[in-house]
């Protein structure tokens, strides 16, 4: 017998003892194994139940709230604002929920607006497409390429903040055009 740490009461056999902590120790796994089974089981489902807007309505509130007065989506719309025929590939839908709802939270260096202050005192915003050494291409307001000499340019400012409107738009309506984007998978628009 082995003695108890405390030596006041009998300890249990060595056999008994391992007969035991067996037991116990595969009762402790497989309670553990189902929670995890459990939680990977809520991990996988929760896309599916975090994605409850209808596309279809989405795609009706896209069209209608003139998101395609700045946006592409597939051989519709202007090239003004991001490409968005292929969003759902490059995105996850919590991405795309918080570009709808706070459009300033992050801005990708490719969707960048700049203001170019010409010598002669105009300014012109597009978003910039390229920008070297010798001169800065941008795609204005009106969808026209522009490139211009750096010779020629006083200097430019890359804006960041409102550039796309906060739209107002209900909870549901915000999940609709979630799940129509998140379909957004090639050059096909559903």
């Amino acid at each position: 017998m082995i003695e108890s740490l405390n030596g006041s009461r009998p300890a249990m056999p060595a056999r008994e003892l391992g007969d035991f902590w067996t037991v116990w120790t595969k009762h402790r796994v497989a309670a553990r194994l189902a929670r995890r089974g459990a939680c990977v089981l809520a991990l996988a489902a929760a896309p599916l139940f975090a994605q409850s807007g209808d596309a279809a309505k989405g795609k009706t509130l896209v069209e209608s709230n003139g998101c395609t007065g700045c946006h592409r989506i597939g051989d519709k719309g202007s090239r003004t604002g991001p490409d968005l025929s292929e969003i759902g590939d490059k995105r996850k839908a919590e991405q795309i929920k918080t570009s709808i709802t706070d459009p300033d939270a992050e801005v990708l260096p490719e969707n960048r607006y700049v203001e170019v202050t010409l010598k002669d005192g105009s300014t012109v915003k597009g978003r910039i497409l390229n920008h070297d050494a010798m001169s800065v291409q941008l795609i204005d307001t009106k969808q026209d390429l522009r490139s211009f000499l750096t010779a020629n340019i006083r200097g430019y400012t890359i804006l960041t903040k409102g550039l796309m409107p906060k739209p107002n738009l209900t909870e549901e309506q915000v999940s609709d055009i979630v799940a129509y984007l998140s379909s957004l998978k090639g050059t096909e628009a559903p």
